[in-house]
């Protein structure tokens, strides 16, 4: 009986959510080790950086989105233009790609492409700003 139970009850508690097609499977772990590399392993330096990332990035991210939502096609270009430079100072060239997507189509003033890339970008962006602040919590 208690076996079934626990079946039961384990059962329940892993239901997941229906899969759809705005929620993304969990990113993998940044790597911040290129960056330190880069930095001549100065922890110092690297922990400097990730600081200025986290702070950083969310007004980059709440100017983008006013743009945007305004047509401002040189802001629109500029704060992703920022913000994946951001991404390629702590070397995570494969992440910053959805941002040089939008730099790409606002420089070529295709802004109305742009919402459909936001979602990711955001996504991609909340969780490197997660990991980026654990490691600084943890420092």
């Amino acid at each position: 009986m208690l076996k079934l139970l626990n079946g039961r009850f384990l059962q329940e508690a892993i239901r997941l959510p229906a899969r759809s097609d705005h929620v993304r499977p969990p990113m993998n772990k940044i790597n911040l080790r290129p960056a330190l590399a880069a930095m001549d392993h100065d922890e110092d330096i690297l922990y400097a950086v990730v600081a200025a990332f986290t702070e950083e990035v969310p007004s980059l991210m709440h100017e983008f989105d006013q743009a945007l939502a305004k047509n401002d096609q040189p802001v629109v270009e500029r704060t992703s233009h920022t913000l994946k430079g951001n991404f390629r100072i702590l070397q995570l060239q494969n992440l910053q790609m959805v941002w040089a997507n939008i730099e790409t189509l606002a420089h070529n003033d295709q802004l109305a492409q742009i919402p459909a890339l936001v979602p990711e970008a955001k996504a991609v962006t909340q969780n490197v700003l997660e990991q980026l602040e654990a490691a600084l919590a943890s420092r």
